[in-house]
């Protein structure tokens, strides 16, 4: 479908009340009225219904997740910093809130629909940080680095979903003091 104007504000408003709220809290109604449209005419934009919609906006999400998520880890060479840097830029991002999109989103979709996204979100997030723990880890270590990219990622989730007012410690900082604890045990 060609990229307008109109179907571009209609993804982003799509994207931004799906990330916020989850896919079986989000109507195609709801998304026509943050746009300003008719509930009719947002299926120009979008013919194949909401899980499509869905699937597209994700998708775009985890792309840019693993753009932003790859290009700051490159930055850096030992483990610490690049995981700092991971840490900062996950942080730096609107909420993806990825535990509810696995646990409550996933489910309400259909099966195809669901491993797509399983698929891209592996590749978005859970690559690129095993990579980081494979290459930082010495070899004799015999540990599922798979298991240790989703805990770092959970980490980073559970500060980011933290109010402000939390801690005096800012999200960073409470990033850098978890990421010690992980680099030291991992050594």
């Amino acid at each position: 479908m060609e990229n307008t104007e109109a179907r571009e504000r209609v993804l982003q408003t799509a994207e931004r009340l799906f990330t916020a709220k989850g896919y079986a809290a989000v109507t195609l109604r709801d998304i026509a009225n943050e746009v300003g449209i008719k509930h009719a005419s947002l299926y120009y934009h979008v013919p194949d219904g909401k899980e499509a919609l869905f699937v597209e906006v994700t998708e775009r999400s985890l792309a840019r997740h693993q753009d932003g998520l790859s290009s700051a880890i490159k930055a850096h060479v030992d483990l610490r910093s690049q995981l700092q840097a991971a840490a900062y830029w996950l942080l730096a991002q609107p909420a993806l809130n990825f535990t509810r999109m696995m646990q409550t989103d996933m489910p309400a979709l259909s099966d195809e629909s669901a491993h797509r996204l399983r698929i891209a979100a592996r590749a978005a997030l859970i690559e690129p940080l095993q990579n980081v723990l494979r290459s930082g880890l010495p070899a004799h270590h015999a540990v599922n680095v798979g298991i240790l990219a989703g805990a770092f990622l959970s980490m980073m989730e559970g500060i980011h979903s933290l109010p402000d007012h939390y801690s005096d410690r800012s999200k960073p900082e409470m990033a850098n003091v978890l990421i010690e604890m992980f680099v030291t045990g991992l050594r």
